[in-house]
């Protein structure tokens, strides 16, 4: 009788308690696939194998569906590519044998067509003379996941695409304005980043026009200097090089107070010039700076 009775509701917690383990399952099923890819590259990561680590990631770099661990994928992947790329650079401009060299570029030939099918384009970029990673990995991050948080630091390194010479035409120049314009309330420290970039271009454009023996002028076409900022009047030409001069000291001053401690990071001795800083030289009117626009900041 009693069985008669209560008969539909015991057949409904039935069905509740045998149901609730099984999506419990699928959901942790569902999170372990997910994080195994990134588990399995974190542990190639501590043996320095970054580009095993960034293949590692493919199952969910290839995935056609966006998820929170596709977009913490991509900025893995960019970081490990930020890693593995000058490895690649080094152990190929730094070999001493023909059986070494061959190695270095056998690598890269052979990984470039995987890496561009995850970038979903050019994973090597060309700057001067020197074959970069592209940033690549950046780009499909904000492209796909638009309100990212890693938006705005994504947006400062692909003002340059991580380009080891820096842009100096206007372009590039504006999209620094751009950035900081956009993000200058937020005091990030890509926000100085940036101020410290423009300092530099200033400061180089200054000095390629200002000590055109020293900086080796005659250079310039060879490495993509167009000429935009010289002139056959010689009396422009000073007017043009004293105003980068301002505006490379009023971004190096801004740099300078920044409360991330941030440093001027280029290797100034070097050049002979120790425990310096480009703000110092430039105050000083140092023969020095032209660097910056042809060797990078």
């Amino acid at each position: 009788m009693f069985l008669q009775k209560y008969w539909l509701g015991l057949a409904a917690l039935l069905i509740i308690i045998g149901t609730v383990p099984l999506s419990s399952l699928q959901s942790e099923t569902g999170e372990t696939d997910a994080e195994s890819p990134r588990t399995e590259a974190e542990k190639m990561i501590l043996s320095e194998k970054y580009y095993e680590a960034i293949l590692a990631l493919e199952p969910l770099l290839r995935n056609k569906t966006k998820s929170q661990a596709q977009e913490k994928a991509l900025w893995l992947a960019h970081q490990l590519a930020k890693k593995w790329e000058p490895m690649i650079q080094k152990g190929y401009w730094l070999s001493e044998t023909e059986a070494e060299e061959k190695y270095w570029h056998q690598l890269k030939a052979e990984s470039t067509p995987r890496l561009n099918v995850l970038v979903g384009g050019d994973f090597w970029a060309r700057a001067m003379y020197y074959f970069g990673y592209d940033y690549g990995f950046l780009q499909r991050l904000i492209d796909e996941y638009p309100n990212t948080p890693k938006r705005p630091l994504a947006e400062y390194y692909l003002i340059q695409k991580g380009a080891v010479v820096p842009g100096y035409d206007a372009e590039t120049i504006q999209a620094y304005h751009a950035y900081i314009e956009k993000y200058e309330n937020t005091g990030r420290a890509e926000v100085y980043m940036a101020y410290r970039d423009l300092a530099h271009i200033h400061h180089g454009i200054w000095a390629a026009l200002t000590f055109s023996d020293e900086s080796s002028a005659g250079m310039w076409d060879g490495f993509g200097y167009d000429g935009d900022y010289s002139s056959k009047d010689p009396e422009k030409e000073k007017a043009t090089a004293a105003a980068h001069k301002v505006e490379a000291l009023k971004y190096y001053a801004r740099f300078h107070i920044n409360p991330h401690g941030l440093r001027d990071n280029y290797d100034y001795e070097v050049y002979g010039f120790k425990d310096k800083t480009g703000y110092e030289l430039l105050k000083k009117n140092a023969i020095f700076g032209w660097q910056f626009i042809l060797y990078g900041c």
